[in-house]
């Protein structure tokens, strides 16, 4: 197989991804996680020289591949795009960036939303949620843990984690803008 077809194919790999984590964020991540989690890993290790902050990091990776997802991305590299992605979360991570607050979080999310002010407006907010998705917003937020943790203290995959949060973020964003609707 030549060069020039390994790329294209791994491309259209890339695509399908990108897609099936449009569909479905848990399976797709699933899957994205299978194809790449060992540049993934290797990149924010190398980087960070510590597996907390690599499990931090590796978080932050998923975050910038499901929204590149959301905004139907296609990587002309995918291999590249991974590792530039990584290694710039890494960085980030390792000039000491702070965990946001959900309110901050939610804010730079989307900017309609940011009335996130206290723990009555946060356990307002999950309310709805189902339960599993009220324990990672919980864990996340007030407790401050990494998409690593909670999937290891509840014995889920890291991709299961981190799409029960987006699925229940989404939830939250929805609701906080149908009650701004009102008003």
């Amino acid at each position: 197989m030549s060069k020039k077809s390994d790329e294209e194919k791994k491309k259209k790999v890339f695509q399908r991804l990108m897609a099936s984590i449009r569909r479905d964020p848990q399976k797709g991540l699933r899957l994205f996680y299978d194809t790449y989690g060992r540049i993934i890993q290797a990149t924010a290790q190398a980087i960070c020289h510590s597996s907390d902050k690599a499990g931090e990091v590796i978080d932050d990776v998923f975050v910038r591949v499901w929204e590149y997802a959301e905004e139907g991305g296609g990587a002309d590299d995918p291999d590249a795009w991974v590792h530039t992605v990584t290694a710039n979360e890494a960085k980030q991570a390792m000039r000491g960036r702070r965990e946001l607050p959900l309110r901050e979080e939610i804010a730079a999310a989307d900017d309609r939303i940011g009335e996130v002010l206290d723990r009555h407006s946060f356990y307002w907010m999950i309310e709805d949620l189902s339960e599993i998705e009220q324990a990672v917003m919980v864990r996340r937020f007030v407790s401050l843990a990494t998409f690593q943790e909670i999937a290891e203290e509840f014995g889920k995959p890291l991709t299961t984690v981190t799409s029960v949060y987006y699925r229940a973020f989404g939830k939250i964003k929805k609701k906080l803008e149908e009650k701004s609707e009102k008003f």
